[in-house]
């Protein structure tokens, strides 16, 4: 019998799991803002300083596919708080970095720490919420992304400046204990219906996820929309600070205003894939890739601080638009046993972006003697890559599963 979830519970899952995305890209931010001071102590160049920010996608990557098939298969609570404690033990040590050589290997541990932290947040997501309250669960948690950005660059910012870069990274790696100790208490009630699906999960669920033309295509698309986002965030706080002579506390105030924005227009986005988003999901995926290539070229193209911030968000609302209904669809659509494995893929494929875009843009600064325009020109190609794919992408029969596993179901609707 299905096990039910109360309203109660599902808005104490939620928020535990809210404040660990917070807190986990909050960690990730510190690094583009850390980078310059860290560039300056160190002795890097822009190739280097890629290399640092890429560190952590790799492993990142790596850990996608481990951790979508272990939420699958034991359930969802003791991945999401092991990542929490792992990632904040290596934030931690990043403070404690002495050369080139051990950044790259901390990043390296950071980035495989916190790895299978989204596929499971999604399996938990399943095991919490009915299907028909998915993208908006979901959607609101990868929002995050934004709001850590938005706290991570203005708070980054501050805590560099006063308490150096090393003093920023012991705090973010304390308060992310304190969360993982909140996860623990918050997940408990999940744990029988986590039991019960693991018990009726088939095998062989990989290469049933290959097989899947609808998952290879999300991936795809989310590759190409990663480029662009993980190569922004990674390079603008240097871009501001090189070409409109902004100081890093300003920095990280102009950061902010697009971050906010973009926080509230994902929740937005997963609304409207819950009310209206059925067989609509390409036309979301498309014109959300085509304005954020438009307003990326448009917002290098500028000369003045006010419109770049103003194409900045534009370009990051566009993005909400690809960013909600690739991480939608697997819990709307896909059977219930490989939605973590599917949101492991799919962040698999972003992350290896990440792993790609730091470095290609820094190479290219350096072949360019400094200048930005090649390296953000290389975003804007990609954005239009992830358009193309999306004209290609429909949504596949579902095939017949192997087996039943119970649905979550709720007392409450919304």
């Amino acid at each position: 019998m299905p096990m039910a979830t109360t309203r109660a519970q599902k808005m104490i899952c939620l928020s535990a799991l809210f404040l660990a995305w917070a807190v986990g890209y909050a960690d990730r931010i510190v690094m583009s803002t850390a980078i310059i001071p860290i560039s300056k102590e160190f002795a890097l160049d822009a190739q280097q300083a890629g290399m640092v920010l890429s560190a952590f996608y790799v492993s990142y990557a790596l850990m996608q596919l481990m951790g979508g098939w272990l939420s699958d298969r034991y359930g969802s609570r003791i991945v999401v708080v092991m990542c929490v404690v792992a990632w904040s033990l290596f934030t931690g040590l990043t403070s404690m970095a002495w050369s080139f050589a051990s950044l790259l290997l901390i990043r390296f541990l950071f980035g495989a720490g916190e790895g299978c932290f989204s596929p499971a947040s999604s399996v938990t997501v399943a095991e919490v919420f009915p299907q028909q309250e998915r993208a908006r669960a979901k959607s609101f948690l990868i929002s995050t992304v934004f709001l850590g950005n938005a706290v991570g660059s203005g708070m980054v910012a501050l805590t560099v400046v006063y308490l150096g870069w090393r003093g920023t990274f012991h705090i973010l790696a304390f308060v992310g204990m304190i969360v993982a100790a909140i996860l623990w208490l918050a997940l408990r009630s999940g744990m029988a219906a986590q039991q019960a699906r693991s018990a009726a999960r088939p095998k062989n669920q990989l290469r049933e996820l290959v097989k899947n033309p609808t998952a290879l295509r999300l991936t795809a698309i989310w590759f190409c929309t990663s480029i662009v986002y993980i190569g922004m965030i990674s390079w603008m706080p240097s871009f501001l600070l090189k070409v409109y002579q902004i100081d890093l506390l300003h920095i990280g105030i102009a950061s902010a205003i697009p971050y906010l924005l973009a926080f509230l227009g994902t929740n937005v986005v997963g609304w409207l894939l819950d009310k209206h988003g059925k067989g609509r999901e390409k036309y979301f995926m498309m014109g959300g890739a085509l304005a954020c290539a438009v307003f990326l070229a448009l917002m290098i193209s500028t000369t003045v601080i006010e419109l770049l911030v103003v194409y900045w968000t534009l370009c990051l609302l566009s993005f909400n638009f690809v960013y909600a209904t690739v991480f939608s669809v697997p819990l709307k659509h896909f059977p219930s046993h490989l939605i973590g494995s599917a949101t492991g893929l799919m962040n698999f494929g972003g992350q290896l972006a990440g792993s790609i875009a730091p470095v290609v843009m820094g190479s290219l600064i350096v072949a360019f003697n400094g200048a930005y325009l090649a390296a953000f020109w290389f975003l804007v190609g990609s954005a239009m890559m992830s358009f193309l794919i999306a004209m290609t992408w429909r949504l596949a029969p579902p095939a017949a599963p192997a087996a039943t596993l119970p649905e979550t179901s709720s007392s409450h609707t919304s």
